[in-house]
């Protein structure tokens, strides 16, 4: 009998709370869209660089895989009191970055 009011209590918090939440932003596919946009457009606006090199520096993130980074997104952005997916690595706003295995 106990089982059951427990169940019921929990039923009517999942109701209410899943009626009354609000839609969020990201989960309407126009909004991914739009900024799938966004973001080519400023990358085909890009003005290309065609000065020839006098040194080149190179970094190797020794260690830095694509989980390690996001993990670092992640922790960066949960900082600034956002949830850390949206936010933008200095990393990310490079004309050209590569991965190696």
């Amino acid at each position: 009998m106990e089982w059951t009011r427990v169940a019921l209590v929990a039923l009517f918090l999942l109701v209410t709370l899943g009626s009354s939440r609000a839609k969020v932003e990201e989960e309407d596919p126009e909004f991914w869209r739009s900024k799938a946009k966004q973001t080519l457009q400023s990358v085909l606006d890009r003005k290309l660089n065609t000065n020839v090199a006098k040194n080149i520096m190179l970094f190797l993130g020794d260690g830095m895989g694509i989980t390690t980074y996001t993990a670092a997104r992640v922790l960066k952005g949960q900082l600034q009191n956002q949830t850390g997916e949206e936010t933008v690595m200095t990393m990310d706003t490079f004309p050209h970055v590569g991965l190696a295995k």
